[in-house]
């Protein structure tokens, strides 16, 4: 049993509702212990009434829980934090506004002094349906804080109009049709649990990728392409993020695999912010569970393949993604490479 302290990361816009959400968790989960680190802490921060004390910025709340800011950098306060007298079983992150998410989630999967304490449980996305058709055009760090998540949390639903929310449903699909989608009011929904979603374990990852609908299992094709957000009278908006899916029938050999994709992500961290999904290696009898974040990428043992047919299944989402070359690339790198595609 992996007793490593769970972590969710809580991410949105300026305005998006993340506070509202962090003070929603803590409300709805009197059970749990958390420690909370917000880059913003001060300006919008947890309800105040909750603050009864303050050791070393480390602040106190009356439910238990702790909270402390981003300002000495993110190791300091995650050291801070396991050093401090306040027992916790949660960590929940409200990541800045204006960035995305990603340097925060690398630390956990890079560093591996936090990994021996830590464990990511999900990326949850606040997004802002007020707004979104504007901050999808103008603001590149909403998409990829869409392009990185878990969860993504349609806030402010109740503003907009029934069939508009439906194309922005349709739309975060496109950029990233793995994230389960929620509607939301006052960043609250109802009867889902947010936590403990295990979204990084090889389990989840495995069961997402099998029971994904979109691609199908008889050859190779393109998740999404769409770069239509929504009309309006006067002109019609566009995105450049897009998410592309393959299946790749047979064995990657497991040194190519490897050789190419570290080379991938590094020289392609600025567009690829997400790979994930089921591989097969030549040389082993389980599935190999893919995922990466920019740079950094993990594979674990998934289900052993027994008498299945051997295949490998994976979803990329970045921006400028050529899905001929990479579906080229990918055949190549098999045991015996094809020449050909049917």
């Amino acid at each position: 049993m992996d007793m490593r302290i769970p972590v969710t990361i809580i991410t949105g816009f300026l305005g998006a509702g993340k506070t509202s959400l962090l003070n929603q968790l803590i409300k709805d989960q009197p059970e749990k212990k958390f420690a909370i680190i917000e880059n913003e802490f001060g300006e919008i921060g947890i309800d105040g009434g909750l603050i009864v004390g303050t050791d070393e910025n480390i602040f106190e709340l009356s439910n238990g829980c702790i909270c402390c800011s981003l300002s000495e950098g993110f190791y300091e306060t995650i050291k801070k934090l396991l050093n401090s007298p306040y027992p916790f079983d949660h960590l929940l992150i409200e990541t800045t506004g204006i960035a995305d998410p990603d340097s925060i989630i690398k630390a956990f999967l890079a560093s591996e002094s936090i990994q021996l304490n830590f464990r990511i449980d999900s990326v949850i996305c606040l997004a802002d349906c007020e707004n979104m058709e504007d901050l999808l055009e103008e603001q590149a760090e909403v998409r990829k804080q869409l392009a990185l998540a878990d969860v993504v949390l349609l806030n402010k639903a109740d503003c907009v109009q029934q069939d508009y929310l439906s194309q922005l449903e349709s739309v975060i699909g496109g950029i990233n049709p793995m994230a389960k989608r929620y509607k939301a009011e006052f960043a609250k929904v109802e009867n889902v649990n947010l936590l403990d979603l295990n979204a990084f374990s090889a389990k989840t990852i495995e069961k997402s990728t099998m029971s994904f609908q979109n691609l199908s299992v008889f050859g190779e094709g393109i998740i999404n392409q769409s770069s239509f957000v929504a009309k309006s009278a006067h002109h019609q908006h566009k995105h450049d993020i897009k998410s592309l899916g393959f299946i790749i029938p047979g064995s990657f050999d497991t040194k190519k695999f490897n050789v190419w994709m570290q080379n991938f992500l590094f020289f392609n961290q600025d567009t690829v912010f997400r790979v994930k999904g089921i591989v097969s290696f030549s040389d082993t009898s389980e599935k190999q569970i893919f995922q990466a974040v920019r740079s950094n990428f993990m594979i674990e043992d998934g289900e052993n393949w027994g008498t299945e047919t051997r295949f490998s299944k994976l979803v990329f989402i970045g921006k400028r993604l050529d899905h001929d070359k990479l579906e080229d690339n990918l055949y190549q790198l098999l045991e015996s490479p094809v020449q050909e595609k049917n």
